[in-house]
C-alpha cells in the first residue's frame, strides 16, 4: 500500500463549453504485489482559485476514467492531493498526500455575426496619415496656416506665404495617427455573462480573420506593463483566447491603455477612450 501511487492524464487540453473532458487515472505499482482498491480525491480549480468541483473516485482495476463537465469558459486545473490505498481484503488502508495537476481550457462557442467595426486610431509620431480635425506637433505636415502671434516660434514662420502677403504667417502642425483596430476585455469570474462575452470576442475575432483584417488584442494590462498582440490567423485567435483565460485582465490600467479601443462587454461592443 505504501509503495503504490497513481498517475493522471487528459484526453485533450481544451474543449468547447458544455462539452466534457475525459480524465484517466492509472495505478502505478512499485512492487509485484498490488494493493486493493485506491480511492482518489480530486478537485477542479478555476483561474481565480475558486473550487468548482470536489469529488472522489474508486480505482479497482489498472485504470479508471471520469468525465469532467465544462459548464463555463475559462482555464481550469485538476488537482489530486490525496489517495487512500487498501489491502486486497480491504481490512486496512493507508492515506498519502501526493501532488498531481493537469490543466485544460474551456473554449467559447462560435456564433455567426455581422458587425461593422471601424479602425480606431492612436496617436503615433511615426504614423503615415494625419487627423483632419486635430492639431498636433508634427510640422512636416501642415494642419493650417494662420497669422503670426506674439510668442510664436520663428522656426514655424511660413516664409513663402509671408512674402506673398507682406505679413507674417506661421504653420500649425498636424497630429499623425496610426490606424489600428484594438480589442480588449475584462474577465473577472466564471458565469453566464462572461461565457457570452467570450462567445462575442471569439466570434468577432474569427470574423475579422475571415475578412483578412489584421487587428490587435490587449493581452496584458496591469500596474506596470501593457502588451498588445497582433492577430493574423485562426491559430493566433485560439492561442490568444486561451492566454486571456489563463491570464485574465480584471481591471484596465487606463494610464497604459491605447487612446482608443473597442471593449467587449458582455455581448456588446463599446468604443472606449483612455
Amino acid at each position: 500500500m505504501r509503495k503504490t501511487t497513481v498517475s493522471m492524464s487528459l484526453s485533450q487540453d481544451y474543449c468547447t463549453r458544455d462539452d466534457t473532458i475525459l480524465v484517466t487515472f492509472s495505478r502505478q505499482n512499485l512492487t509485484y504485489i498490488p494493493c486493493g482498491q485506491i480511492v482518489i480525491e480530486y478537485q477542479v480549480m478555476d483561474v481565480f482559485s475558486h473550487m468548482v468541483l470536489s469529488q472522489s473516485v474508486c480505482l479497482l482495476e489498472q485504470q479508471v476514467e471520469i468525465q469532467i463537465p465544462c459548464s463555463h469558459c475559462g482555464h481550469y486545473i485538476i488537482q489530486v492531493q490525496k489517495i487512500k490505498c487498501y489491502d486486497l481484503l480491504q481490512c486496512f488502508s493507508f492515506s498519502q498526500s501526493i501532488t498531481l495537476e493537469q490543466a485544460f481550457d474551456v473554449m467559447p462557442h462560435y456564433q455567426e455575426m455581422e458587425t461593422s467595426v471601424e479602425q480606431a486610431y492612436q496617436f503615433d509620431e511615426e504614423g503615415q496619415s494625419y487627423l483632419a480635425n486635430q492639431k498636433g506637433d508634427d510640422y512636416s505636415e501642415v494642419f493650417e496656416i494662420r497669422s503670426y502671434r506674439e510668442g510664436d516660434a520663428l522656426k514655424h514662420i511660413h516664409w513663402n506665404v509671408s512674402s506673398k502677403f507682406q505679413d507674417l504667417f506661421v504653420k500649425v502642425g498636424s497630429q499623425p495617427i496610426q490606424h489600428k483596430l484594438v480589442l480588449a476585455m475584462e474577465y473577472k469570474t466564471n458565469n453566464a455573462f462572461y461565457d457570452l462575452q467570450f462567445d462575442c470576442f471569439y466570434s468577432l475575432c474569427l470574423l475579422l480573420v475571415k475578412k483578412n483584417i489584421v487587428f490587435d488584442v490587449v493581452t496584458v494590462c496591469d500596474l506596470q506593463q501593457l502588451h498588445i498582440e497582433s492577430i493574423h490567423s485562426l491559430e493566433e485567435v485560439i492561442t490568444t483566447t486561451r492566454w486571456l483565460m489563463k491570464n485574465p485582465i480584471q481591471t484596465f490600467n487606463s494610464t497604459l491603455m491605447p487612446k482608443s479601443f473597442y471593449q467587449i462587454h458582455g455581448q456588446n461592443l463599446e468604443v472606449s477612450h483612455s
